[in-house]
């Protein structure tokens, strides 16, 4: 079993009231492969999303309603379960740092860490620096113990990060904006869904 890890808003800005972290649990990796791609290509040349055909990736920030749902509804048509971590920053703004990142993915993995056989967890290459990357390295292994492993993947490398990027992306609308629509497409498959306050992390 392969994790998929990506959030949605962001720690210093403080017009993000919420931060979102989500966990994409997937059975059958291979199944997820292909979802992206095959979506790019059937992106129509005319119209109003045409301008998704020349995008680097498809995420749910850069892509339209109809993607959206698209994409939404075929990650919840695969053999899936999705656990969540929400945020509220009680307006704050927080350094974006290994310390502060780390403590996110840790509140979140400690969810499911004993519910589930874990073989690897593929965290969104969050940080560009070497240096800066390490040290997430170096937080994830030495606060979270279990008998797995932490990758951080660029997305552009794989595409199964972005899915994790929908999913979050559909929990953050409905808190931020209060647009329950894409997030009530992906509920039956969540198990979990907390909402923590930052300083109670």
């Amino acid at each position: 079993m392969i994790i998929f890890i990506d959030e949605s808003g962001t720690l210093p800005d403080k017009a993000d009231k919420h931060i979102v972290v989500a966990a994409l649990v997937s059975y059958n990796p291979e199944e997820l492969k292909n979802i992206l791609p095959k979506f790019r290509k059937k992106i129509p040349t005319k119209g109003s999303r045409r301008r998704e055909k020349i995008l680097r990736e498809l995420k749910f920030h850069y892509v339209g309603d109809i993607t959206r749902r698209k994409v939404l509804k075929e990650i919840i048509s695969k053999n899936i379960k999705i656990y969540a971590l929400v945020v509220d920053k009680i307006g704050r703004k927080i350094t974006d740092k290994p310390e502060n990142y780390g403590k996110l993915i840790k509140t979140l993995v400690d969810y499911f860490k004993e519910r589930e056989d874990i073989k690897e967890i593929y965290i969104d290459k969050h940080f560009a620096a070497k240096e800066t990357t390490n040290k997430l390295q170096s937080i994830l292994e030495g606060n979270i113990k279990g008998d797995f492993k932490f990758s951080q993947i660029d997305s552009m490398e794989d595409s199964r990060i972005d899915l994790a990027d929908f999913v979050a992306g559909a929990i953050f609308r409905k808190y931020r904006v209060s647009d329950p629509k894409f997030y009530d497409i992906i509920v039956p498959k969540i198990v979990k869904e907390e909402v923590r306050k930052w300083n109670e992390l």
